[in-house]
């Protein structure tokens, strides 16, 4: 058992380690997402649509944004090693990532809040009109990029 979990400790140190200062915000968004989960499952269940198909839907599309922050990270890395090699110093590492994961953290946040709903707790209209301005606001700040 004290080599499973020396194991477990060693991925976890390497994990943050490679995470830095994104670590708590992936945190986060791990936790919303399985907030998101069993609210999602609870509601499915309180309006009796729960589904096993709809259930693991919700855990590949859990795992994929897991692969799209890693992918974001990928992204960020290039970016700044690129920006290395042809001389040009890039000092907001990172952005990529944490923009990315804003935007899915918001994402879920809503989520949670409509899974909230269908099971019948009530919550202040104007928090669900918060964070779908917020979403709105990343998506523009992210369009920004483009330009």
């Amino acid at each position: 058992m004290n080599y499973i979990k020396a194991i477990f400790a060693a991925m976890s140190a390497f994990v943050l380690a490679r995470l830095g200062i994104l670590a708590p915000w992936v945190w986060v968004l791990l936790v919303a997402m399985v907030l998101d989960y069993i609210t999602g499952m609870t509601a499915g269940w309180v309006t009796s649509s729960l589904n096993s198909r709809t259930g693991i839907l919700g855990v590949v599309k859990k795992l994929s944004y897991i692969v799209l922050v890693i992918v974001a990270m990928m992204a960020d890395w290039a970016i700044s090693q690129g920006g290395a090699y042809i001389g040009v110093q890039i000092k907001a590492q990172g952005f990529v990532a944490l923009l990315v994961i804003v935007w899915l953290l918001i994402n879920e946040l809503i989520s949670i809040m409509e899974n909230l709903g269908r099971i019948g707790v009530q919550y202040p209209d104007w928090f669900l009109t918060l964070l779908k301005h917020l979403k709105q606001t990343t998506e523009k700040e992210g369009g920004k990029l483009n330009a």
